[in-house]
């Protein structure tokens, strides 16, 4: 599951990636206008893009195509990025439209109905063209391999961790969450006890969680669950009791323990953001690319990373960078060009050194580093590509979401439980599933 996360400003992107005034002369025109223009092919040597905002789709536009464009002699026009949530109603306007972009950026959620309806290009003839050995890269890499074809391409992972606020903690005599992927002294009650001794009434919050749609995946599968669908698609498994058990234990954290700010807190954009930025929240679930947005924010305390908690299982549910070739694109060989240069050593060391996702390119992945002084366990995210369940495969992810996400908002606010929500939608949702 993918969720918009902050911006990462363009001067902290630039720095991080080690470029000068002229690149940002460079990037910032490649933003494009939105224009209808931008959005049709534009020859040979100009290859369109539309991508929503956020540090990895800063990148793909701006440091990356800017260096593919000095090694192929072509450009890349982007169109003006959106938020996470209006590109969401966006790109299926741009796919079915008679000349989309040569390259979109996918929400992975939508990867298998956009695959079934062969709506994008089926990759595979590049992948063997090109060249391509799997063993270059992390295992995430061959998740878009679909039966309908491989019409996806994996670029990087944001990688889900929790931020949390050191100096809060020790302020609070609160013990430290673990630097590594281990269980001990990091389970669930852990989580609770840290949180419950953070909170100071509606001043400070221990935690929030479920402002990032991740955590259905993570807590149902922690839970030893399957996670929100069955392996085969059809069943919708957050429904189940290990499912329901997880769902309403994130719940609690507001309605019964307190530690959680109320759901209509959190829903502002970037309110979770803004809280933690302020020092009023102790820890955070969020993905990777807002590393580089609170180095820049953040200016009163320390703050760092840590694992997701343990109980049955320990995964984070890594929020995958895809990117497609739309099948009526205009410019698809340039645009394959262009990705297999994203996926590279050479496109995917900009990632790594802006520190806000795990390329996919195990070479590329080597440059990791913060960009900046926190945090200081930014090894937290490969080795958390490790610990990485992605979401069961479904060709109706759309048509899911739309009818299970407004019952859990019921559950968020009290107004449900769990069990009622998740089961009172379970039929509507698999007819769905089954349907897709």
């Amino acid at each position: 599951m993918t969720r918009g996360s902050s911006t990462m400003s363009r001067r902290a992107l630039l720095t991080t990636s080690g470029l000068s005034a002229a690149a940002l002369a460079l990037s910032s025109c490649a933003k494009g206008n939105g224009s209808a223009g931008a959005a049709a092919g534009g020859g040979s040597n100009i290859v369109t893009s539309a991508s929503w905002e956020d540090g990895v789709g800063d990148l793909l536009k701006g440091a990356i195509a800017d260096a593919w464009s000095k090694k192929s002699g072509k450009k890349i026009q982007a169109q003006a990025s959106v938020s996470f949530d209006d590109y969401q109603t966006r790109f299926r306007t741009l796919l079915a439209g008679g000349a989309p972009p040569d390259v979109m950026r996918l929400n992975d959620d939508f990867l298998g109905e956009i695959s079934g309806k062969k709506l994008s290009k089926d990759l595979a003839p590049y992948f063997k063209k090109s060249g391509l050995n799997k063993d270059d890269f992390f295992p995430i890499f061959t998740w878009s391999d679909l039966p309908s074809g491989q019409r996806g391409l994996v670029v990087a992972q944001q990688v889900r961790v929790l931020y949390y606020n050191k100096t809060m903690f020790q302020k609070e005599n609160v013990p430290l969450p673990p630097t590594d992927w281990v269980a001990d002294h990091w389970t669930w009650d852990d989580f609770l006890s840290a949180a419950k001794s953070l909170t100071k009434g509606t001043s400070q919050y221990g935690a929030s969680i479920y402002q990032d749609t991740g955590y259905e995946e993570i807590w149902s599968r922690n839970n030893g669950g399957e996670g929100t669908y069955s392996p085969d698609g059809k069943k919708f498994t957050l429904a189940d009791p290990k499912g329901v058990e997880a769902i309403q234990w994130v719940a609690d954290l507001t309605n019964k323990y307190h530690v959680q700010p109320k759901w209509g807190d959190v829903t502002p954009d970037q309110a979770v953001e803004r809280m933690f930025v302020a020092g009023k929240l102790g820890m955070m679930l969020a993905t990777s690319s807002d590393i580089a947005y609170y180095n820049e924010n953040v200016k009163d305390f320390e703050w760092d990373l840590a694992p997701i908690p343990a109980k049955v299982n320990q995964y984070q549910q890594g929020s995958v960078v895809l990117y497609i070739i739309p099948e009526k694109g205009k410019n698809p060989d340039a645009a394959w060009d262009y990705l297999n240069f994203a996926i590279g050593p050479d496109g995917g060391r900009f990632i790594a050194e802006a520190g806000v996702s795990v390329p996919v390119n195990k070479k590329a992945a080597e440059s990791l580093k913060s960009p900046g002084k926190y945090p200081a366990h930014i090894d937290l995210l490969s080795s958390g590509a490790d610990h990485n369940k992605i979401v069961n495969y479904t060709t109706a992810g759309s048509a899911a979401v739309s009818l299970f996400r407004p019952q859990l908002q019921r559950v968020y606010t009290g107004d449900l439980t769990a069990a009622k929500a998740l089961g009172g939608i379970r039929a509507q949702v698999e007819q769905a599933l089954a349907a897709g």
